[in-house]
């Protein structure tokens, strides 16, 4: 969210939205934006991934403003580009010290670790000391997400090890996640909305088990009051973690359509 990356000045290397014949920086372009354009257009929304010359400016840029290291987060590579293209950026500028970090994820499961990042950064952490932890924490991050449709993700052919179920469930809700090798996956087929939530509540039930404090997303497409129902919930419940919505932008929403929803989590702080 933008306060975050207002606070530990963390950089943004935006993916792109293209609408009909529009093509846009997903930071320039707020959700209700999105939906709306959509409505005017026949036809449906695609994205694509950030060019190499956006990354060696940013990470040039950010080298002249006097940093000694970037440690750079990615969506996972199996399902974008953005990974791949960033490897060549620094190849292109020969540098060392630049770190590219595949999340294994998208949405939350990389903002997480983009956040834990952060504050490791401003607690003085080296890159070295930062992707060890990063290496550790992408282990115990869990994401899981329920979409109203597999249309979306059919459609932008990111849906992976889900594409059997589609066009053969009209009831099921899929609860969805990114398996180990960072392929959006079934996780669990359930019947309907409802229940699909209480199993993806069973699951961050099983991880607070452990009785550490952890960090939970509530992750939404259009869909904010629900999002702030299940936070209010998750609150009641399970007092002393740190619970906060947020909304993914519109390169998620490109993908897996309005109205859906999302937990992603992990234990915080990392017990070293």
């Amino acid at each position: 969210s933008s306060d975050l990356i207002s606070e530990y000045n963390i950089k943004i290397i935006s993916l792109s939205v293209n609408i009909g014949d529009e093509t846009y920086k997903e930071t320039e372009l707020s959700n209700s934006d999105f939906f709306a354009m959509l409505k005017r257009i026949s036809g449906s929304s695609t994205t694509s991934q950030p060019s190499v010359g956006s990354f060696v400016e940013l990470y040039k840029g950010a080298f002249a403003e006097g940093y000694d290291e970037i440690v750079s987060i990615h969506l996972s590579e199996k399902i974008s580009g953005t990974y791949a293209t960033a490897l060549m950026a620094k190849e292109l500028l020969g540098m060392d010290n630049i770190h590219i970090f595949d999340s294994g994820s998208s949405a939350l499961g990389l903002g997480l670790l983009g956040w834990a990042a952060a504050e490791w950064a401003e607690e003085g952490l080296n890159a070295n000391e930062i992707l060890s932890k990063l290496t550790k924490l992408k282990s115990t991050t869990e994401l899981y997400f329920i979409v109203d449709t597999l249309e979306y993700l059919h459609r932008g052919g990111r849906i992976g090890g889900a594409s059997a179920l589609f066009g053969t469930l009209l009831q099921i809700k899929p609860i969805l996640y990114f398996n180990e090798e960072g392929i959006i996956d079934v996780y669990e087929k359930v019947r309907s909305k409802n229940r699909a939530l209480q199993r993806v509540y069973s699951e961050l039930e099983r991880a607070l088990s452990s009785n550490k404090p952890h960090r939970i997303a509530v992750i939404h497409v259009a869909a904010e009051e629900e999002a702030k129902t299940i936070a209010a919930e998750l609150d009641d419940k399970y007092p002393g973690h740190e619970i906060r919505i947020f909304e993914a932008g519109a390169v998620i929403a490109t993908h897996v359509g309005p109205a859906a929803l999302g937990l992603a989590f992990h234990p915080w702080p990392l017990e070293v």
